[in-house]
């Protein structure tokens, strides 16, 4: 986990790598393809700031609506997408959470027991 400064540059620097390989090649369109890179920065930030849930869901948005409008809009499409993130997001924000609520207990629990070992006078 990186300080929020660094997580800052490390999703600068893949939006910037990104957008440099969205130019070079015509591999994808501007459209969607911005947004992929929109979503895959967002997931780098997140996961090198320690907070992945709340970025990855975003980019795996993103990334989700990049598909909608690379195969064109469609609301059974969105249909879709929509139903996937109710389905896994909440597995996956409750497994992330859980492990960040387990060490912030751990880390209470610890403090805790450095302060019954000071003795008041």
């Amino acid at each position: 986990m990186y300080t929020k400064e660094r997580s800052d540059q490390i999703g600068g620097a893949v939006f910037l790598i990104g957008l440099g390989i969205l130019f070079l090649g015509n591999i994808v369109s501007f459209w969607p393809g911005i947004l992929y890179v929109i979503g895959a920065s967002a997931i780098a930030r997140g996961v090198a700031e320690g907070q992945a849930w709340y970025n990855v869901s975003g980019g795996l948005w993103m990334i989700g609506l990049g598909l909608v409008f690379q195969f064109g809009f469609s609301l059974p499409l969105l249909l879709i997408l929509v139903g996937v993130g109710m389905l896994f997001g909440y597995n996956i924000k409750g497994e992330w959470c859980d492990r960040r609520g387990d060490r912030a207990e751990k880390r209470k629990n610890e403090d805790k027991a450095k302060n019954d070992d000071r003795v008041v006078v």
